[in-house]
């Protein structure tokens, strides 16, 4: 997700890192490795935001929402996440899964 940044294309860090092998990278750390996919984020209706401050926060929390189910589900069966995204606002998501879990 790159809505809550500066700079447009930060999104492309997910398949950058799969591009690069990162799968195989993990395995040979002799650790277990589940890709789940992308969170689906849904595009704005308007590439200018209805607020400066607050960029496209709809978007931004309805993404977030469903990566905290991911992120807890995950720690739910005994895996460690590793999130990986572009922009910084996937912490939100992030973060409130780990707190759903604990």
């Amino acid at each position: 997700m790159d809505l809550g940044g500066n700079r447009r294309g930060v999104d492309m860090g997910p398949s950058a890192f799969r591009l690069a092998g990162i799968e195989a990278g993990v395995r040979s750390l002799g650790l277990d490795f589940v890709d789940r996919g992308d969170i689906p984020v849904r595009m704005p209706k308007s590439k200018v935001p209805l607020d400066p401050t607050a960029k496209f926060l709809p978007e931004i929390a309805e993404a977030c929402g469903l990566l905290c189910d991911e992120v807890r589900k995950a720690m739910d069966e005994g895996h460690f996440p590793l999130v990986v995204g572009g922009d910084h606002s996937i912490a939100v998501g992030t973060v409130a899964g780990v707190v759903e879990h604990v």
